[in-house]
């Protein structure tokens, strides 16, 4: 199956930039691309006015980071994603992939504290814990923790002997006027295109929202 990779003369961030923007375009529905811009690896990676926090400093993905790409759309609703390239070869020579995802939506709603979402694994059912009264709201949701689990996916590979993983990062912040929803994910390799998951990851964000505000 396709995967999210550059080789070649397309091996360059700006190459890469165009097909971000498409791919997006097809999965939200939209008659235009949003722009995608360029950050150099050695940035924070956080535009003044970004509600992405600062790259960190250790990516955690197999391959050293080229440079990222930054979307900041406005439809169907606001969002800004942060989408790492990392550096490798292949049989033609020198390439470029797709990395970790980094999503934020703000939100019409309110909390107190920071809300993630926790456990999973040998650490026990997937909850929302943090801010005592946020947590409540989307726990009452038995569907929730699994649709963003299923969002915040923390595996990939091109097969099931080569893979890697991140630690998954799926939390509500409080920001000034409301709260925004911060979600890293990995792209999916699909017929006949790849996928970044952004209408799982705004309908997650949709239905956060309506549990906060009701």
């Amino acid at each position: 199956m396709p995967s999210a990779l550059w080789s070649g003369r397309s091996a360059t961030a700006h190459g890469a930039a165009p097909d971000l923007g498409r791919a997006l375009a097809r999965e939200l529905g939209l008659d235009r691309a949003p722009d995608v811009g360029v950050l150099p690896a050695d940035t924070t990676a956080s535009p003044a006015g970004s509600l992405l926090p600062p790259r960190e400093r250790y990516s955690g993905m197999p391959a050293p980071t080229h440079a990222y790409l930054y979307v900041d759309a406005t439809r169907p609703r606001p969002f800004e994603l942060r989408a790492a390239l990392l550096s490798g070869r292949t049989l033609r020579g020198r390439s470029i992939g797709l990395g970790a995802l980094l999503y934020a939506v703000p939100l019409r709603a309110k909390v107190a504290t920071q809300v993630a979402l926790t456990g999973g694994g040998p650490m026990g059912p997937q909850r929302f814990g943090g801010d005592p009264k946020a947590a409540a709201r989307l726990n009452a949701d038995p569907e929730l923790a699994r649709q963003a689990a299923a969002v915040s996916v923390t595996r990939a590979g091109p097969d099931t002997r080569h893979t890697w993983e991140v630690d998954r990062l799926l939390v509500v912040e409080p920001y000034p006027g409301g709260a925004v929803l911060l979600a890293r994910t990995l792209h999916r390799a699909t017929t006949p295109q790849w996928e970044v998951r952004a209408p799982a990851l705004l309908d997650l964000a949709a239905r956060i929202e309506t549990l906060l505000v009701g």
